[in-house]
Protein backbone atom coordinates (compact mmCIF):
# COMPACT_ATOMS: atom_id res chain seq x y z
CA UNK A 1 0.00 0.00 0.00
CA UNK A 2 1.36 3.38 -0.90
CA UNK A 3 1.50 6.35 1.26
CA UNK A 4 -0.92 8.85 -0.56
CA UNK A 5 -4.29 7.63 -0.21
CA UNK A 6 -7.01 7.07 -2.73
CA UNK A 7 -9.63 9.43 -3.52
CA UNK A 8 -12.62 9.27 -1.39
CA UNK A 9 -15.28 7.29 -3.32
CA UNK A 10 -18.86 9.95 -4.04
CA UNK A 11 -22.00 8.41 -3.07
CA UNK A 12 -25.20 10.20 -5.05
CA UNK A 13 -27.48 10.85 -4.38
CA UNK A 14 -26.20 13.28 -1.35
CA UNK A 15 -27.74 12.62 2.46
CA UNK A 16 -31.43 13.67 2.59
CA UNK A 17 -34.90 12.38 2.43
CA UNK A 18 -36.25 10.54 -0.50
CA UNK A 19 -39.22 8.38 -1.50
CA UNK A 20 -38.54 4.41 -1.48
CA UNK A 21 -37.32 2.69 -3.51
CA UNK A 22 -33.88 4.66 -3.99
CA UNK A 23 -31.45 4.25 -6.04
CA UNK A 24 -27.69 4.79 -5.25
CA UNK A 25 -24.57 4.96 -7.21
CA UNK A 26 -21.03 4.99 -5.78
CA UNK A 27 -18.01 6.38 -8.37
CA UNK A 28 -14.38 6.94 -7.89
CA UNK A 29 -11.80 8.75 -9.70
CA UNK A 30 -8.52 7.15 -8.42
CA UNK A 31 -7.90 4.42 -11.39
CA UNK A 32 -7.74 0.71 -10.64
CA UNK A 33 -9.53 1.70 -7.58
CA UNK A 34 -12.27 -0.82 -5.81
CA UNK A 35 -15.18 0.15 -3.83
CA UNK A 36 -16.11 -1.42 -0.76
CA UNK A 37 -19.37 -0.49 0.56
CA UNK A 38 -21.73 -1.25 3.76
CA UNK A 39 -25.26 -0.37 4.47
CA UNK A 40 -26.07 -1.69 7.88
CA UNK A 41 -24.24 0.98 10.15
CA UNK A 42 -20.94 -0.90 10.10
CA UNK A 43 -17.41 0.77 9.12
CA UNK A 44 -16.55 -0.44 5.51
CA UNK A 45 -13.32 -2.59 5.26
CA UNK A 46 -11.12 -4.73 2.27
CA UNK A 47 -13.44 -7.61 3.76
CA UNK A 48 -16.71 -5.72 3.04
CA UNK A 49 -18.39 -6.17 0.16
CA UNK A 50 -17.40 -4.94 -2.99
CA UNK A 51 -19.66 -2.27 -4.85
CA UNK A 52 -20.68 -3.63 -7.94
CA UNK A 53 -23.13 -1.07 -9.65
CA UNK A 54 -25.80 1.12 -8.60
CA UNK A 55 -28.28 -0.54 -6.15
CA UNK A 56 -31.68 0.17 -4.55
CA UNK A 57 -32.94 1.06 -1.06
CA UNK A 58 -36.57 -0.25 -0.51
CA UNK A 59 -36.93 -0.14 3.05
CA UNK A 60 -38.45 2.60 4.62
CA UNK A 61 -36.48 4.30 7.42
CA UNK A 62 -32.71 5.54 8.11
CA UNK A 63 -29.88 4.17 5.89
CA UNK A 64 -26.69 5.04 6.64
CA UNK A 65 -24.54 4.02 3.34
CA UNK A 66 -20.78 4.03 3.89
CA UNK A 67 -17.87 3.36 1.46
CA UNK A 68 -14.45 3.56 1.06
CA UNK A 69 -11.98 2.69 -2.04
CA UNK A 70 -8.69 0.91 -2.39
CA UNK A 71 -6.37 0.55 -5.01
CA UNK A 72 -2.66 -0.73 -6.02
CA UNK A 73 0.22 1.69 -4.74
CA UNK A 74 -2.33 3.77 -2.68
CA UNK A 75 -3.59 3.91 1.03
CA UNK A 76 -7.36 3.34 1.55
CA UNK A 77 -9.31 6.06 1.08
CA UNK A 78 -11.34 8.22 3.50
CA UNK A 79 -14.64 7.10 4.35
CA UNK A 80 -17.49 8.45 2.41
CA UNK A 81 -21.10 8.69 3.90
CA UNK A 82 -24.31 9.09 3.17
CA UNK A 83 -27.40 9.09 5.40
CA UNK A 84 -31.04 8.69 4.03
CA UNK A 85 -34.37 8.61 4.91
CA UNK A 86 -36.69 6.83 3.37
CA UNK A 87 -40.41 7.05 3.35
Amino acid sequence: MGMTPAAAPQIAPSSGTYPAPLTVTISESTPGAVIYVTTDGTMPMLSSPIYQGPFSLTQPGAVKVQAIAAAGGYSTSSVAVANFTLQ
